[in-house]
């Protein structure tokens, strides 16, 4: 038996060894991330979740076979092939597509060649994706961190209640690297989160469906200190409004009803007035708009995108039923309809391809009545020949 299906055993089994509670396929120990390196490794992948999740697949098998071993192991080698076949991209490039994307940090990580460190996952996932702070920056401070071998200390120094006073904190200053204070602070803040308020889906591991509502009317605003705000009533998703509820922290709920009319800032004052009181009392804000202003609160000029929220079923990610959603950014006018416009241009661009595309049917189809080659590429449009030859490749990739 070759190497690899001993190592793929020898996984499997410690694997099945696991203390009782473990969650199943998940690494416990140093043996097991070793040999999880190591098999990929073999295959030339990198460290990264999506390819350690093939692992932890293979090990809900109840037995070990010669054919399971070998299904994995094809497995493997057909995604070592798409991935060093890939398009070369520089980094710059990748952490942009991530982005695009929403790849989780856990694969984009091990794939530039940096550690799945607790202050890499907020470069990417916090700055990058959510605050949309620029790629080069981003980069640069990986980079840096990398360079002078720091991750070890600013994991010592987020656990230092006055970190700032801290030699290490001084010695990363030195260093110029610019986003520790940010870490430092989400951190603090992570730590005293309610357990019921929500959680990055980046950290959590799936790769949310986003939605844009691009209308609202608001009925109801419910929240207290224990869970983040929440906005009851229609919001217009897709071409219709629905009645859904979407959740939000409260600098985002500020920062929508803001500039959103008059109507919108007199709620938000109202708001603020009143959650001292609910605090005091020890109970959840309700503010019914339409018992309080006599209308509900129709905000035709927001754009949220949004997500529903999913949960780990028997090893898949699926989305809750409920028609509940959060919002993930607050989107600027400027950048849906550069989103629309992209997305309007791709269809036009499709349609033209599709058009191009059936102009060689009509060629073949006169050739076929015996007309000559050239007469025949003029009558169906093709006299150019790069045209010609982009009009067979889209006909041969229909076909």
């Amino acid at each position: 038996m070759d190497q690899l299906k001993l190592k793929l055993r020898e996984y499997y089994q410690r694997i099945q060894e696991q203390q009782p509670g473990a969650e199943k396929g998940k690494a416990t120990d140093d043996v097991v991330l070793e040999l999880e390196n190591d098999i990929l490794t073999q295959f030339g992948l990198p460290f990264s979740k999506r390819f350690v999740q093939i692992l932890h697949d293979f090990t809900d098998h109840s037995q070990v076979n010669d054919q399971l071993l070998d299904y994995v192991s094809k497995k493997l080698r057909a995604a070592a092939r798409k991935y060093l076949l890939a398009p070369v991209m520089s980094d710059h490039e990748q952490l942009n597509h991530a982005r695009d994307q929403k790849r989780s940090p856990l694969d984009v990580l091990p794939e530039l060649g940096y550690p799945t460190h607790e202050y890499a996952i907020f470069l990417l996932g916090e700055l990058l994706y959510r605050r949309n702070m620029a790629v080069a920056d981003i980069l640069d401070e990986l980079k840096k961190v990398e360079r002078h071998d720091q991750w070890d200390n600013i994991m010592v120094l987020s656990n230092v209640t006055n970190y700032a006073a801290h030699a290490i904190y001084e010695k990363l200053q030195k260093q110029h690297l610019r986003f520790v204070d940010d870490f430092m602070q989400h951190s603090r803040r992570k730590a005293s989160r309610p357990k019921n308020k929500r959680s990055n889906p980046a950290d959590e591991g799936y790769k949310p469906n986003y939605h844009t509502i691009t209308k609202a009317q608001v009925e109801d605003i419910v929240f207290d200190d224990k869970a983040a705000p929440k906005l009851y009533g229609k919001m217009k998703l897709g071409s219709r409004l629905t009645r859904v509820a979407i959740g939000m922290e409260f600098s985002e709920l500020n920062q929508l009803l803001t500039g959103s009319g008059e109507m919108a800032e007199q709620v938000g004052e109202m708001l603020k007035k009143r959650m001292t009181a609910a605090a005091q009392a020890g109970k959840p804000l309700v503010m019914d708009i339409r018992a309080e202003f006599g209308e509900v609160l129709k905000l035709d000029n927001c754009y949220l995108e949004v997500y529903k929220p999913q949960q780990l079923v028997n090893g898949k990610w699926v989305e809750d039923k409920e028609a509940f959603y959060y919002v993930d950014k607050i989107l600027s006018k400027k950048e849906v309809e550069k989103r629309l416009k992209e997305e309007d241009t791709k269809q036009k661009i499709q349609e033209c391809l599709e058009l191009v595309g059936g102009s060689y049917v009509a060629y073949q189809r006169l050739r076929r009545l015996g007309i000559t080659e050239d007469e025949a590429k003029l009558r169906a449009g093709l006299q150019d020949e790069l045209l010609f030859k982009l009009s067979f490749y889209l006909h041969k990739l229909k076909d």
